[in-house]
């Protein structure tokens, strides 16, 4: 009787030892070190990004095969980041994430979800790229790490700015005219650059509507946007072939409405829209007119507003 008890007592105690084996943790010295690997590689300490890894650790990104060693990822990641002005992962209530388990063959490994975020140099194009790393532990350090992200959007904008540079130089000259008007007045709010990139005859339209003559005319325009949405930005997302001294442009508008709109009051919502510009430039490669054409409605429900029917 006694030794029956004794094997049951056994067979709990592995079978505990077993179940012991299968964790998941939020908060671990794995956790940290993978937190610290982040932080390294988001301040460009390459040197102490590389010492969270083990010497023969090997790294798969986009692929199951052929691992990199730590200083071949970090020449790689290098060259992509020297495209940048700045990058950094999202941080908000959600992300980033990160999570270990230890699995059944007694492995462990930290889970990262982020959302990554970097802007080009060249034009000050975001860029924004989900990302999900995953590294396998041992004796504090990684052995293994697999990463997944999609970097189509990079390769695509790289590619628009190669195709700028091979312009000829008087579409080149006016690409960067719009460059600089987005990246200095919309963005920074700079209205210094227009002299220099608007005709004295310059005219603005929305959906048709003649809204802005002339630089101080735009200033006026632009500055209730400005009010109501310090944050306002905008991001080029394509652009046409030039034809006649004539673009169009897709660009994106984001911002926070943390001021007053137009008479609203703030309601601290933010927004997303899209819209197109036909820009016209003048012989002398100066911009004279635009056309801008975006969902009034849709940035104005996005704010908390809504249609009225009329009265009879």
């Amino acid at each position: 009787m006694k030794k029956i008890l004794l094997i049951g007592l056994a067979a709990i105690l592995i079978t505990a030892c077993e179940k012991k084996t299968k964790q998941f943790t939020m908060s671990s010295s794995e956790i940290d070190e993978a937190k610290a690997l982040i932080n390294d590689y988001q301040k460009g300490d390459w040197e102490s990004w590389a010492t969270h890894y083990a010497d023969t650790a090997k790294i798969y990104h986009n692929t199951w095969k052929n691992g990199a060693s730590a200083e071949e990822t970090a020449k790689s990641l290098k060259a992509i980041l020297s495209n940048l002005s700045s990058y950094h992962f999202e941080v908000d209530k959600d992300l980033p994430w990160y999570e270990m388990v230890t699995n059944d063959k007694g492995s462990t490994w930290v889970y990262f979800w982020g959302n990554w975020i970097g802007e080009l140099a060249a034009n000050n194009k975001k860029l924004e790229i989900p990302v999900h790393l995953a590294f396998k532990f041992a004796d504090g350090k990684i052995t293994r790490e697999e990463g997944f992200y999609n970097l189509s959007e990079f390769t695509t904008a790289m590619q628009q700015i190669e195709e700028e540079n091979a312009m000829p130089a008087d579409e080149k000259a006016m690409m960067d005219k719009i460059n600089i008007f987005v990246s200095e007045f919309l963005n920074k709010k700079d209205a210094s650059v227009l002299p220099d990139i608007l005709a004295d005859n310059y005219v603005k339209t929305v959906s048709d509507e003649k809204v802005a003559l002339g630089s101080q005319g735009l200033v006026e325009n632009m500055n209730p946007l400005f009010a109501g949405f310090p944050d306002f930005k905008i991001t080029l997302l394509h652009k046409s072939s030039f034809w006649e001294n004539n673009v169009v442009l897709h660009w994106q508008l984001t911002g926070t409405n943390t001021g007053e709109f137009n008479g609203i009051p703030a309601t601290g919502k933010k927004v997303k829209v899209t819209g197109m510009s036909h820009i016209g430039f003048n012989k002398e490669g100066k911009v004279a007119m635009e056309d801008v054409y975006y969902d009034n409605l849709s940035l104005m429900t996005q704010i908390g507003q809504t249609l009225s029917t009329p009265s009879k």
